[in-house]
């Protein structure tokens, strides 16, 4: 027996296990790494979602849809037991797995998700790619103008932190987080700032320079126990180092919610944007910054 004969039985079994039943001629079928895209194509006329990735590693496995894994690495036995016919991933994080994905006989299509403007125009691209280009563009524009309305009237100075275990990147342009916060209207600290990138917009700052900034609010997006990253950069901020000056911040210290914030959320940004504009407008604490 050869690999390709055993693929091809790995994913016949697969295809039994999910239930997965015939295309019809008419229907889209749309494998997607991308949570965003999955809530973009929710009830639109002969689209079905009919494989996805998981919110977090940590979630019970999926069993709406063929359950794809981790959008860093995803089961292709399982992509191909789906019978997509188009696979939706990111253009940065899933470009070098663009080969393989297209193995499972789909399209491939690649979204740039690294600033708001690419994330709307990346969906309004899906529409047209799946036939649905008027629903799509009636979605994304409604996003639009929700967005808008969030922006803050005058601009306050924000640092937004990606904490990991044991690690913490600021958040900068090029990210989405970075791009959502300029269209808020807020001064990204953070936002031409230069450092090692594990994760493009996400850099690694020294603590002399860290320490040098006077942001008014200070949010930290948390990959991992949201509760454990707080208690990490609650012990930096503490006493007299480098990264004392983030405790004064006059608007206090955030956990942004995981699930709006660890990836992009796509026609959700207004949501998350109304979340961050909040916290920029909200009064001040009496006797300096808070850390909640």
């Amino acid at each position: 027996m050869n690999r390709m004969s055993a693929g091809t039985l790995v994913a016949c079994a697969l295809a039994l296990l999910f239930g997965v039943a015939a295309a019809r001629a008419d229907e889209v079928r749309v494998a997607t790494l991308l949570p965003c895209v999955e809530e973009a194509l929710r009830d639109v006329p002969n689209v079905r979602v009919v494989a996805g990735i998981r919110p977090s590693m940590r979630a019970p496995e999926r069993t709406d849809v063929v359950d794809l894994g981790s959008p860093h690495a995803p089961n292709l036995e399982r992509l191909a037991s789906a019978n997509a016919s188009l696979v939706v991933g990111d253009a940065v994080l899933n470009a070098p797995l663009q080969g393989e994905l297209a193995r499972s006989g789909a399209e491939v299509l690649l979204l740039d998700t690294s600033s708001v403007e690419s994330t709307f125009a990346g969906l309004e691209a899906l529409g047209e790619k799946v036939g649905a280009a008027d629903a799509l563009a009636a979605r994304v524009k409604a996003s639009r103008a929700k967005l808008a309305n969030e922006a803050l009237s005058r601009p306050v100075k924000v640092l937004a932190l990606f904490g990991t275990p044991g690690s913490f990147q600021v958040v900068t342009q090029g990210a989405w987080i970075g791009s959502l916060l300029e269209a808020l209207r807020f001064e990204n600290l953070g936002a031409g700032l230069t450092g090692a990138e594990r994760f493009p917009g996400f850099a690694e700052v020294s603590h002399e320079k860290l320490a040098t900034l006077r942001p008014d609010l200070v949010l930290l997006i948390a990959h991992g126990d949201p509760a454990s990253i707080r208690q990490e950069l609650d012990a930096l901020i503490a006493g007299s180092g480098p990264w004392s000056g983030l405790a004064k911040a006059s608007r206090g210290v955030h956990v942004l919610p995981p699930a709006l914030f660890v990836s992009n959320p796509g026609l959700a940004l207004p949501r998350a944007g109304a979340i961050i504009a909040e916290l920029g407008g909200a009064t001040p604490p009496v006797g300096g910054g808070e850390t909640p």
